[in-house]
């Protein structure tokens, strides 16, 4: 046995061998070694863990908060930060899409597009820091000629609205629409100082020749908070069609905006295209309007309305075989250019103000009282529910003589136009001279004339003709018009119905309301023989290469309600209007014109004391034998529709048939 210093080596048998520590000796070993004057320390005991355990708690927590926040970016805001990220190295620019053309009948250009250069801000790409972003804001603003503050307004248009994360929106911005093309020329050079701003190629609108059909075509704006919202894939520097056929049609003129997505480096440079996307154009309207047309009609009409020194007036055209409307005109018109290059509140208060309604459409949206030219309707209603012949004779005496039944002292006089009586009167007379007398009392009744159509008939025939109701023609702000009954008057006034009303709105008068559109319609039915179209703006749809997409087929909106040999005694009256010496509106038309013309004359009340003249009315169809185009005019205000309405009729009608389209028949 071999003795070390830490112990003995002992032997526990043949294989089992292990060392023993020898503790005591072991002890004084350690003693003899330390000084004299240091105690040994004594054998380690147990270790203290509060310490371990408070550091792991805190690596703990740690981790979990990382973990959580590490979750809420890359899962919670995981798009929204890798746009954030791809906004530092990807730049998108958009490619507007042409908008589509408009065309007249004959092909010549409506509308066209020209280019704008507009100023747009990507609020996500514009520096973090603060004095950056406004040195940025400076810099634009000296290009474009803003100031800074009008820079930062637009830019930060968002935080206003306090949302939040205003500033990281990849969403566009309009700084500033129409920018003349040298400013834009200097803000392209400098674009890798601003990188949060873009100069875009608008396309926008251009009107050709004289506001004419303004109020028809309509106009393109950029888009509203509530259009963005019916349209959720337009942007804020997007335009849109606000009125018009530009607002009815705008998904067929809009077309696909194009784009390109590069990669830039650090400093704003282009690495390298990823993608890109041609603009697709947009499809072009082509119209039943004739521009020539047009412009005759809005020359002999504003000619009668300054004569008449009238404020308002408006003419309508259409083709009564298949609701083509052929010309179209509300005066006083408006340039619509100045909405489609972005109005100024001067020009826009100006238009609202002017006396003569120019943004307000009278051919569709304007309801009046019709006078006389509603008379062929209740003509055709009484022929066709037997309550007259041809043969039938009424005396005009110039006016009834009422008497309350409930109170026969008490009297009611509704006289005619012509107060000394016209005498006699058969149907052809009565439309020619436009009897009063005649129409109340086939209307409404008196003394032995008992047999009569009675409101529900009158009303009903006048519904049938389309008053009362939109004729779907393809403009918004269309109105219905009024064909008042017992039950609207109950209704609306709480009064009952008398037999003096049936009168009034036999001649047009009383409660009975129509827009020129509704009269060219319901006119149309007579002079075609029994057929009832949808009035349309649009002939055609074309794409860019000219291909055909979709035609507009005539729809019949009601037909044979009134029978053909019926109407055939109508048009016979209407055209002894025109023809006969007697006529209100004889003779010049046969000399003027080269074809046989019929027709009716109205003038309707505005004002009970009869201090403001009369709406001046005139309603025709040419040839009378076989009739190609229904015109209607009306001049407000201006006096008897012989003395201004008929004229205008007869230069517009002159010019059709000599110079116009109408020269072939």
């Amino acid at each position: 046995m071999r003795r070390s210093i830490f112990g003995y080596l002992e032997h526990g048998g043949r294989d089992n061998l292990r060392l023993s520590r020898d503790l005591a000796r072991h002890e004084e070993w350690t003693e003899a070694i330390l000084p004299a004057d240091v105690e040994a320390e004594s054998p380690e005991g147990e270790t203290n863990r509060r310490p371990l355990m408070i550091f792991g708690g805190v690596a703990l927590v740690a981790v979990a908060i990382l973990s959580v926040r590490l979750f809420a970016l890359q899962v919670l805001a995981g798009d929204h930060n890798l746009s954030l990220a791809n906004g530092n190295r990807i730049r998108e620019r958009v490619a507007r899409a042409p908008r589509g053309m408009i065309y007249d009948r004959t092909g010549a250009v409506l509308a066209r597009n020209q280019a704008s250069f507009d100023v747009a801000v990507v609020p996500q790409l514009l520096p973090r820091d603060e004095t950056a972003r406004h040195a940025e804001y400076a810099r634009v603003a000296g290009l474009i000629g803003l100031s800074a503050a009008e820079v930062q307004a637009k830019a930060e248009v968002t935080c206003r609205a306090k949302e939040p994360n205003c500033l990281s929106s990849p969403v566009p911005q309009l700084v500033l629409a129409g920018v003349d093309r040298d400013k834009a020329l200097l803000l392209d050079q400098d674009a890798a100082r601003v990188p949060g701003f873009s100069l875009d190629v608008n396309p926008i609108r251009q009107y050709t020749g004289d506001p004419l059909l303004s109020a028809f075509l309509g106009y393109t704006g950029r888009v509203n908070a509530e259009e963005v919202k019916d349209n959720p894939d337009y942007g804020p520097t997007d335009l849109i069609g606000k009125q018009g056929l530009e607002k009815q049609y705008e998904s067929v003129l809009r077309g696909l905006n194009g784009g390109e997505r590069t990669e830039v480096d650090a400093t704003g440079r282009p690495i390298r295209v990823l993608a890109s996307r041609d603009p697709v154009p947009g499809n072009n309207l082509v119209l039943s309007v004739d521009q020539g047309l047009e412009h005759k009609m809005a020359e002999v009409v504003g000619k009668q309305m300054g004569l008449a020194h009238a404020q308002r007036a408006s003419g309508v055209a259409i083709n009564p075989k298949t609701g083509e409307v052929l010309a179209a005109v509300s005066l006083p018109g408006y340039d619509n250019n100045l909405f489609s290059r972005g109005i100024s509140q001067t020009d826009y208060q100006k238009l609202l103000n002017d006396p003569g309604q120019p943004l307000f459409n009278k051919v569709i949206s304007g309801a009046f009282p019709s006078g006389s030219i509603i008379k062929p309707l209740g003509a055709s209603a009484a022929l066709q529910e037997g309550i007259i012949t041809p043969q039938t004779t009424i005396t005009d005496t110039g006016q009834l003589d009422v008497v309350n039944p409930y109170d026969p002292s008490i009297h009611y006089i509704y006289k005619g136009w012509e107060h000394s009586g016209l005498g006699v009167m058969n149907l052809f007379s009565a439309i020619a001279r436009s009897s009063d007398i005649y129409f109340y009392t086939i209307a409404g009744g008196f003394t032995n004339f008992t047999r009569y159509l009675g409101v529900e008939k009158l009303t009903a025939y006048y519904e049938k003709f389309g008053l009362g109701a939109r004729t779907g023609v393809d403009i918004p702000g269309e109105t219905a018009g009024r064909v008042p009954t017992p039950d609207w008057k109950k209704k609306f006034a709480n009064l009952p119905w008398y037999t003096g009303d049936t009168y009034n709105i036999s001649v047009g008068q009383g409660d009975l309301l129509v827009s020129p559109l509704q009269m060219a319609s319901a006119i149309g039915v007579i002079a075609n023989g029994g057929t009832l179209y949808k009035p349309h703006f649009v002939n055609q749809v074309k794409d860019g290469a000219g291909k055909v997409v979709s035609t507009t087929a005539p729809e019949v909106l009601r037909k044979d309600f009134i029978s053909a040999e019926n109407l055939a005694l109508v048009r016979q009256a209407m055209r002894q209007t025109v023809h006969d010496p007697q006529g209100t509106a004889c003779c010049f038309m046969d000399r003027d014109v080269p074809v046989p013309v019929a027709g009716k004359t109205g003038s309707a009340e505005t004002d009970p004391g009869n201090n403001v003249p009369p709406h001046s009315w005139f309603v025709s169809f040419a040839p009378y034998d076989d009739p190609q185009i229904v015109t209607v005019v009306l001049v407000e205000k201006a006096g008897e529709g012989a003395e201004f309405a008929v004229p205008a009729t007869r230069e517009l009608l002159q010019w059709y048939f000599t110079q116009g389209a109408g020269a072939k028949h």
